[in-house]
């Protein structure tokens, strides 16, 4: 295949390219199954549908846009038309439920289409927070410590140090992490891991809280190598006094909220060179160690000494073009319709 038909934009071919979102997010639920306002961060992925669709289309594809709401609808439909080359997976759960995100990216392999984004088994590892963190630990990337609770009896927490944060071990978005969700005595963490543990049942993660900067490295792989896109940094100067440096669910989310403006993201950030080269290793690490694919970004706390420690990696984050991650590409000189065209070329097949 020659150098000049890969380097301009692919021809137009019909419906060569799905793009597969979770259809519940279009008027069927109005809440999350946890009945809250959780469902705003789900929502969210409608923000990407049509930049990602149009992208395509300026690229020179005619892309199937497929709410996903039936595994059989979905087997159907591939069976009466024939499979499509690629999908664009948007598909951030199924029915409402998180938790099914890796099942519907295992559908794809199963069914033998290539699909953008992170694998299956990535996806798995890095919903679950308490594995995540016994990977990081057993390669030895600094991760803060931490408890589990799993309902019942509360763990002995004699050797964490307060303060300390709870959050559900198998949820993203900042989802159970709340303003005020970072304690300072037994009482306040047990009542918190109580309530999550409630409202989410699954395991709690009771962690060490680091006062420092939150510090997010995008990865973009591009044909196998992978680049980390310059730094983004959440900044906590405008939270009400007192109040901790988190970037809770109201932070995220909740645009009204003082604790959504008062913690900007800025990118670049302002890293001095040797902990930037620390993040940058680490970040790549991290993406290797979980079987990363395409994008992702790793979160880091940096504790006042210049440590970073690793949070989590995030394999689905908002690729909107107002979002974090395409802060990170423009930073680094990259368009969203170039974004989209490396990941089609990562992942077209013939």
């Amino acid at each position: 295949m020659s150098s000049q038909k890969q380097s301009g934009p692919a021809n137009k071919r019909e419906k060569e390219i799905w793009v597969i979102y979770n259809a519940w997010l279009r008027g069927g639920r109005a809440k999350s199954e946890t009945g809250s306002d959780d469902r705003i961060s789900e929502a969210a992925v409608e923000d990407e549908l049509r930049p990602v669709a149009e992208g395509l289309e300026e690229l020179g594809f005619s892309p199937e846009v497929y709410a996903l709401s039936s595994i059989l609808d979905l087997v159907m439909r591939i069976s009466g038309t024939g499979k499509p080359k690629l999908i664009f997976n948007l598909a951030e759960g199924f029915r409402g439920a998180a938790a099914k995100e890796m099942n519907v990216a295992a559908l794809f392999e199963l069914l033998d289409i290539p699909y953008t984004g992170n694998p299956a088994r990535t996806l798995a590892a890095a919903q679950d927070k308490i594995l995540t963190k016994r990977l990081l630990v057993s390669a030895g990337i600094p991760t803060p410590r931490w408890k589990v609770f799993q309902g019942g009896e509360f763990p002995c927490l004699g050797d964490l140090s307060y303060p300390l944060i709870a959050k559900p071990a198998r949820e993203d978005s900042s989802l159970g992490i709340r303003a005020g969700g970072v304690f300072s005595d037994l009482p306040g963490i047990r009542q918190a891991a109580q309530g999550i543990f409630g409202t989410y049942r699954q395991p709690v993660l009771i962690e060490e809280f680091i006062d420092g900067r939150e510090i997010g490295a995008a990865i973009l792989e591009t044909e196998g190598r992978q680049a980390v896109l310059p730094l983004s940094e959440i900044l906590f100067d405008g939270l009400p006094p007192g109040a901790p440096r988190i970037t809770s669910y109201e932070a995220k989310w909740l645009a009204d909220s003082v604790f959504y403006t008062g913690t900007p993201a800025v990118c670049p950030a302002a890293v001095e060179a040797g902990l930037k080269a620390r993040i940058e290793k680490t970040a790549v690490e991290v993406f290797a160690l979980l079987g990363g694919k395409d994008y992702g970004r790793v979160d880091f706390r940096v504790d006042p000494a210049g440590n970073p420690f690793v949070l989590e990696y995030n394999p689905n984050p908002d690729i909107s073009p107002a979002g974090g991650f395409a802060r990170s590409l423009a930073a680094a000189g990259i368009g969203f319709r170039d974004f989209l065209d490396i990941l089609v070329r990562n992942n077209r097949h013939g």
